[in-house]
């Protein structure tokens, strides 16, 4: 998925307009901001060249109209976005990928296939797809790049509008956004992996697939469903950089265990090609520059013998399941006349059926950061409003306001979508701050990236409080560790966290994202940047000697 700088916040806000005149660099380039390092790198990724005669051709082509204007819209990380208005009024929009936006074939069928399921199967609002291909080579691709050319969705982001509507048009919003999620969350899908027409599938697909059925319905006979089937991961962590390259088990797996299992997998094939090699890209972040490749090896080795006996017993949890993780005020659009009403969701790129409780989250557009409540209570200001400053009553009132809408999206999903909570609340350690197994989960993806010290104090703790972790009663523990080696590995995590913290604060306030900046904040960051990067780099030497006493 796309962070904030995505296609979908700014369809209304053009940046570059083509009938015929102008060049087309600036159409295969990335245009919508900069980056403080790395950049030619960050450019390289996203840079696509294209026939744009061919695309509004093929755009007038599949809507039976002239295209007249084709206009460029600010990018996200992945793709290049265009609005192309035709002869009759109407307005297309064309997605095409960036290189780094995927597997080539395997991202553009799933989400054309993920689109088409989710409106047709799932009575979800989505674009309808008009055209499109997988195959940039293709003699019937004239365009010479992947493309989807889709329905621009009536109303507007709920971006747009928020600020406007009052608290009721809100909380009628959030029961909507709560009943598509429970179609999701009732959507039972058969495998683990990504959905695909079963009459497009990409090249090199496994051939044992297109016998499975995608998913489980009333109707053994639905025609509707019979046409997808589920195929490998458009998870970008699996395709990115070297790992596209590599032999990997890629999915569909028939078991949550299967694929937490390929990615530990995952990470020790790279370790094992990649490791020594031990390269970090000019990036101002850790990169594990002392640390051994097999001590990371044993990690992962350990994290796989403990597998079977910490993941959740509860199927309903586990099962697979397309979610939007991404669900922020820019990829909802509402009814122009009534915003609460909702007219489409959009930014379903890298969607795919995976375990519910590694998907279950707040929806980003009614999420907060105020202290949150736990349980069925009742927001209150603070004790002291009356006697804060108009500055700070005003604060408080907007961040009530905020934790109350946040707690009638609880309130309303444990009512109408109670798989939801009962996900996020399966492998929550409430009472223990140092073990937590969604953070296992998460860890044994990139632990070459956060070092071997996290993941290991991880392991440590679940050994130590094993039998009430674990649902599986009476099975010992399968890794051990002597009372010196858990002592050292605390003393290291501690050197661990504290030299984290700084570095990473002035890290994000230096760099944001990847070191992205818009166009008009970029020679502002840049200053900042070359001011503190001295200091950046001497809390990175730390925080790596703090990650790398590794034996």
């Amino acid at each position: 998925m796309v962070a904030s700088q995505s296609f979908s916040s700014s369809l209304f806000t053009p940046t570059n307009t083509h009938t015929g005149s102008t060049t087309h660099g600036d159409l295969f380039r990335y245009t919508s901001g900069r980056w403080l390092y790395n950049e030619p790198e960050q450019l390289t990724k996203r840079y696509v060249e294209f026939d744009v005669p061919a695309l509004k051709a093929t755009a007038g082509r599949v809507v039976g109209s002239t295209c007249v204007a084709l206009t460029k819209l600010p990018e996200g990380l992945y793709n290049k976005t265009f609005a192309l208005k035709m002869a009759d009024g109407r307005e297309l929009i064309a997605r095409i990928p960036n290189p780094n936006a995927g597997c080539p074939c395997f991202t553009t069928s799933s989400e054309v296939a993920t689109l088409d399921f989710l409106r047709t199967v799932l009575d979800i609002p989505v674009p309808t797809v008009y055209g499109w291909s997988p195959d940039a080579s293709s003699t019937s691709n004239s365009i010479g790049a992947e493309y989807i050319l889709m329905e621009k969705l009536p109303g507007r982001p709920l971006s747009h509008v928020w600020s406007s509507m009052s608290e009721v048009q809100r909380f009628d919003l959030v029961q909507q956004v709560v009943k598509l999620e429970a179609k999701l969350a009732r959507a039972r899908l058969t495998r683990y992996g990504a959905l695909y027409h079963r009459h497009s599938i990409p090249v090199n697909f496994p051939r044992d697939v297109p016998e499975a059925p995608a998913v489980l319905v009333d109707d053994p006979q639905n025609a509707l469903a019979a046409r997808f089937v589920l195929g490998p991961t458009v998870e970008r962590s699996f395709w990115a950089d070297e790992r596209g390259k590599m032999d990997l088990d890629r999915g569909p797996w028939n078991s949550a265990e299967e694929y937490f299992a390929a990615v530990a997998k995952r990470e020790m094939a790279w370790i094992r090609t990649f490791g020594s090699k031990q390269s970090s890209h000019g990036a101002p972040q850790l990169q594990s520059q002392r640390i051994s490749p097999e001590a990371h090896l044993n990690l992962l080795k350990q994290f796989l013998q403990l597998l079977p006996h910490i993941m959740p017993k509860d199927k309903n949890v586990t099962f697979p399941t397309l979610w939007h993780t991404d669900l922020h005020h820019d990829n909802i659009f509402v009814d122009t006349s009534d915003p609460s009403q909702i007219t489409g969701i959009i930014d379903w790129q890298e969607i795919w059926a995976a375990p519910f409780f590694t998907q279950a989250r707040f929806a980003s557009a009614f999420d907060c950061d105020e202290d949150y409540p736990d349980g069925i209570v009742m927001p209150r200001l603070p004790e002291d409003y009356d006697d804060l400053s108009e500055t700070d009553k005003s604060r408080a009132d907007a961040g009530l306001k905020a934790i109350k809408l946040k707690k009638f999206y609880e309130i309303a999903s444990r009512k109408f979508n109670p798989l939801l909570f009962r996900a996020m609340d399966a492998i929550q350690e409430e009472d223990d701050e140092d073990v937590s197994l969604s953070a296992i989960f998460d860890l044994v993806g990139r632990s070459w990236i956060d070092g071997p010290i996290p993941l290991r104090w991880l392991l440590m703790q679940v050994a130590k409080k094993w039998p009430g972790l674990t649902e599986d009663a009476g099975v010992p523990c399968p890794i051990t560790f002597s009372a010196e080696e858990m002592a050292r590995c605390k003393t290291e995590a501690d050197a661990w966290a504290e030299s984290h913290q700084p570095f990473e604060l002035l890290r994000s306030r230096l760099l944001g994202r990847e070191g992205w900046v818009p166009h008009e904040d970029y020679e502002a960051a840049m200053t900042r940047f070359v001011a503190h990067r001295e200091e950046l780099n001497r809390l990175r030497e730390r925080f790596e000697r703090a990650g790398g006493r590794d034996s």
